[in-house]
């Protein structure tokens, strides 16, 4: 049998210092301060960033929703398909956001299930 190392690919020898992400060089987790074990850089969170954008862009959609209704309803507007159409959107939003939510939660209880 010929080992592993003797074996001419082309390429460098498998080694497990091959395998074995390089800490010392920068990268996005670094620049982060998220590499070896560190903690998050302070500065504004993207992820909870991106996460307040999406609720308040459903909560505009769902002002935006009940003012055409109300504007349909009151006879100030005559666009009742304006008024169906945002409350469509609306209502398309409120729910997907509800399944990301589960999404989220749903990973992290499996996250919590996990051993370690």
């Amino acid at each position: 049998m010929t080992p592993i190392d003797s074996i001419q690919t082309g390429m460098a020898p498998i080694t497990m210092r091959n395998l074995q992400p390089n800490f010392e060089t920068e990268s996005p987790l670094r620049a982060a301060g998220l590499a070896a074990g560190g903690t998050q850089a302070p500065g504004p969170d993207p992820f909870g960033s991106v996460l307040k954008k999406f609720v308040n862009d459903v909560d505009g959609k769902m002002k935006v929703s009940a003012n055409e209704r109300t504007k349909v309803l009151t006879g100030e507007a005559t666009n009742l398909h304006q008024a169906v159409v945002a409350g469509q959107e609306s209502s398309v939003a409120f729910s997907l956001m509800v399944e990301l939510r589960n999404k989220l939660v749903e990973s992290y209880q499996e996250l919590m299930r996990a051993q370690v």
